[in-house]
């Protein structure tokens, strides 16, 4: 059996779904009846973990003792942060009580699983190296461990729910949407200020395609931004802060990305190579021929 280990369906239908095809079952960090539920990592020969947030950690060393191949990938660009201000657990307080839970539940059953007589086959796959030093550390009792570096995931459909579509129309500015208030722990009220201060700097149409965990209603009184569902390519200026579809081919002029001081800093596009496999398309290929 396989068994992916996601936030939740979500993430999923993000991600997971672009490697294995929902072929699999599933445990959700965020999820009562994952955390509540049967253990479903006894039974798991191949266990899939798509981050290294804390529950996943503690997945993966559940997953140590009773899984024949343990297959950790990367979903994001960007290294989690050391250090978040106070406001960022009170905006993300449901979401911390879900991953305390997930912890507690998947650390009681690693009580009660007993050892392997091997250790299990542990497979990286990863795009950046930010992202392989992180789980080094967690390897320190691991004796079989294979890092498989990747090209870039195809961000158009790597982390969106459906392949995105892609206008050619050239516009002046297009927004790549985050949730800013999880991300960032800051207030609605400040995160339509940052909306409204890049208003200014535009000064004309900003097209945005919002985020799937974005509220969908923020840019109704923004006057400026027009929600749309494409990816629109040829805009002069690209916008945002962290997100992956910062890396999608855009062929605009500069970029306006958020620093972490919330102001906004103006860049010159520079020209980075195109490679002719992604992320997803290599890992599925890797698995396919390995039959897991």
């Amino acid at each position: 059996m396989k068994l992916s280990v996601n936030i939740d369906a979500l993430e999923k239908e993000r991600f997971a779904r672009h490697v294995l095809h929902n072929q699999c079952d599933f445990y959700y960090h965020e999820d009562k009846r994952s955390i509540f539920g049967k253990c479903k990592f006894s039974h798991a020969k191949h266990v899939f973990i798509w981050g290294r947030r804390p529950p996943d950690i503690e997945a993966f060393k559940l997953a140590s003792r009773s899984a024949d191949t343990i297959v950790i990938l990367q979903h994001a660009k960007n290294p989690r942060r050391d250090q978040v201000p106070l406001s960022y657990y009170k905006q993300n307080f449901k979401k911390l009580v879900y991953w305390l839970s997930s912890i507690g539940r998947l650390k009681l059953s690693r009580w009660y699983l007993a050892h392997k007589a091997h250790q299990p086959k542990v497979l990286l796959f990863y795009f950046t190296e930010a992202y392989k030093t992180e789980w080094q550390q967690h390897f320190t009792e691991q004796h079989n461990v294979e890092y498989i570096l990747c090209n870039a995931p195809d961000v158009s459909s790597f982390g969106a729910k459906t392949d995105a579509k892609v206008c050619a129309t050239p516009v002046p500015c297009f927004y790549v949407d985050e949730p800013l208030t999880k991300t960032l722990g800051i207030s609605e009220q400040q995160e339509i200020t940052l909306l409204v201060e890049l208003q200014q700097l535009i000064g004309d149409t900003i097209y945005v395609k919002l985020h799937p965990r974005s509220n969908i209603d923020k840019f109704n009184h923004l006057n400026l931004f027009k929600v749309v569902d494409c990816i629109y390519q040829n805009a002069s200026t690209v916008a945002g802060y962290r997100s992956g579809l910062l890396d999608y081919r855009f062929k605009n002029h500069t970029w306006l990305t958020l620093q972490k001081d919330l102001s906004w800093q103006k860049k010159l596009k520079k020209h980075t190579p195109h490679s002719q496999k992604d992320y997803a398309t290599q890992v599925k290929e890797y698995l396919l021929k390995h039959d897991l």
